[in-house]
C-alpha cells in the first residue's frame, strides 16, 4: 500500500447554524479516480471547493502529499480545475487559454509551446490552437478546459461536473475520453456529479453524500450490489423496497415479511426494516410457479416496452408495488399478462436488509 496523496480528517464547512459538509473522512490513493455522488445540496461541491481552497473548512484539516494544504493559497497548491461551464477566457485563443496557467508560473516562452502542444495533442485538439472559443463545440470547449487542467500536470485534477452542460451521447463519449485520460496520465482525480450512471462507469470508487455526509464509500460493485443504507441503495440505480419488521437474524442472514436477505446493516429482532432488492434480481416465474430462495406473489399492474428489455410492474396483496427487469427473450417465455397473477422468484444473496430510516 502506498501513501495517500489526499487525505481529508473531519473536515467540515458551516454557514451559521447549517452545516453544508461535516465528518468528511477520506483518503485517496495516488492515480486513484474517486467520484463525489449525491443530490444536490448533499455538501459533495462545498467538499470539493475545500480540497481546491475556494472555501475553508470550518472544521478537520486536509493534507496533500502529507502536508497541510489550509496555508496554501489557491494558486499555489499545484491543483488543476475543470469546472461545469469550462470558463474559458473568450477573448483568448485556444492555445493561450491553456498556456495562460504556465504562464503564470513563470515557465518559458518556448517550455510553454512545447507544453501547450503536448496538451492540445493529448486530447485530441492538434491545429485548433489559433479558434477562439467561440468557434468550437460544447465537447470541444470541454476538450480545451481539460487540456488548460491538465498542462501543468498537477499533483491533483479536480472536476465539478464537468460533462453537465453536454447532451447525453456527447457526454458518454466525453466519460470514456476523460477515463482515458486518466488511465494514460495516471493522473489522481476528485470528480463531482449528480449522476449515477456517470458515476458507475468512471469511477474508482465513489463516495455517496447525503445531508452534509458521507453516506458510504467503496467500489461501483461494493455500492451497487451491497448498498449498506437504504438512501444508498435509492440513490443508485433502482431498487424495490418491501418494508416490514425484522423477523430473525441468523448471523449475516435475516428474515422481512418471512423473505431472507443479506444483513447490512446492525438490526435486531423488532426493528423497523427494508428488504431491497434490485429489478433484475427479480425472476418472474408466472402465476403458480415456485424457485429461487424466496417468492414475492402479486398482480400484474403495467408492462413496459424498453426495446431489449421489459419492466414488470406487480402490485403485492398490500398494495406494494415492485418492479422486475426481464430480457426480451425471458419476456417473450414468461408471456405475462395485464392482471394476471405472477410470481417473483429471488436468491437470499441477492436481496439486503436495511434500516428503514
Amino acid at each position: 500500500m502506498t501513501d495517500p496523496i489526499l487525505q481529508l480528517s473531519d473536515i467540515g464547512k458551516a454557514y451559521g447554524p447549517v452545516n453544508a459538509a461535516r465528518d468528511i473522512n477520506l483518503d485517496v490513493e495516488p492515480g486513484e479516480f474517486v467520484t463525489f455522488l449525491g443530490p444536490s445540496g448533499s455538501g459533495k461541491t462545498t467538499t470539493l471547493m475545500m480540497v481546491a481552497g475556494f472555501t475553508a473548512p470550518t472544521q478537520g484539516n486536509i493534507q496533500l502529499e502529507g502536508k497541510p494544504l489550509d496555508p496554501i493559497p489557491v494558486w499555489k497548491r499545484d491543483i488543476g480545475m475543470v469546472f461545469q461551464h469550462y470558463a474559458l477566457f473568450p477573448h483568448m485563443s485556444v492555445a493561450q487559454n491553456v498556456a495562460f496557467p504556465l504562464e503564470m508560473r513563470g515557465v518559458a516562452k518556448e517550455d510553454r509551446r512545447k507544453k501547450v502542444e503536448e496538451a492540445m495533442e493529448m486530447v485530441g485538439l492538434a491545429g485548433f490552437g489559433t479558434r477562439l472559443p467561440k468557434e468550437l463545440s460544447g465537447g470541444q470547449q470541454q476538450r480545451v478546459a481539460l487540456a488548460r487542467a491538465m498542462v501543468f500536470k498537477p499533483r491533483l485534477l479536480l472536476m465539478d461536473e464537468p460533462l453537465g452542460a453536454l447532451d447525453k451521447k456527447l457526454r458518454e463519449h466525453m466519460q470514456l475520453e476523460i477515463m482515458h485520460l486518466h488511465k494514460n496520465l495516471g493522473a489522481t482525480v476528485l470528480y463531482v456529479t449528480h449522476d449515477q450512471e456517470e458515476a458507475l462507469v468512471m469511477s474508482d470508487r465513489i463516495a455517496v453524500f447525503n445531508a452534509g455526509r458521507i453516506e458510504q464509500i467503496g467500489t461501483p460493485r461494493d455500492l451497487y450490489e451491497a448498498p449498506q443504507t437504504k438512501f444508498v441503495a435509492d440513490f443508485i440505480g433502482e431498487t424495490n423496497f418491501v418494508s416490514g419488521t425484522v423477523e430473525a437474524v441468523n448471523g449475516s442472514v435475516a428474515k422481512v415479511r418471512g423473505l431472507d436477505g443479506q444483513l447490512s446493516t446492525q438490526l435486531a429482532e423488532g426493528s423497523r426494516a427494508v428488504l431491497a432488492i434490485r429489478p433484475e434480481r427479480l425472476h418472474v416465474l408466472g402465476g403458480d410457479a415456485t424457485g429461487d430462495d424466496n417468492n414475492l406473489t402479486g398482480t400484474v399492474k403495467e408492462l413496459i416496452y424498453l426495446g431489449q428489455s421489459r419492466k414488470a410492474i406487480i402490485a403485492l396483496e398490500d398494495g406494494t408495488e415492485v418492479t422486475a427487469l426481464e430480457q426480451a427473450a425471458q419476456a417473450e417465455a414468461t408471456a405475462l399478462e395485464m392482471g394476471a397473477q405472477a410470481t417473483l422468484g429471488f436468491r437470499s444473496s441477492d436481496a439486503r436488509i436495511l434500516a428503514d430510516v
